[in-house]
């Protein structure tokens, strides 16, 4: 289990778009964003590295750390 600390998530919306847009990305499994201590948790299989996860968020306008 992968854990990031996302910026810009403020409400339901928010936590759809990252779900929605990492489920995109092969090998992204199980993806859960809590909205209070803007953490990202997610499975990987590998196939897709970290950095294009990251990549990713920051096209969706959420970057994570």
């Amino acid at each position: 289990m992968e854990v990031l600390e996302v910026k810009n998530v403020k409400c339901g919306g928010c936590v759809d778009a990252i779900k929605n847009g990492l489920a995109e990305l092969e090998g992204i499994d199980v993806i859960n964003v809590d909205i209070s201590t803007a953490k990202l948790e997610f499975e990987s299989d590998g196939s897709t590295p970290l950095n294009t996860v990251k990549e990713k968020l920051d096209k969706l306008g959420y970057p994570a750390n």
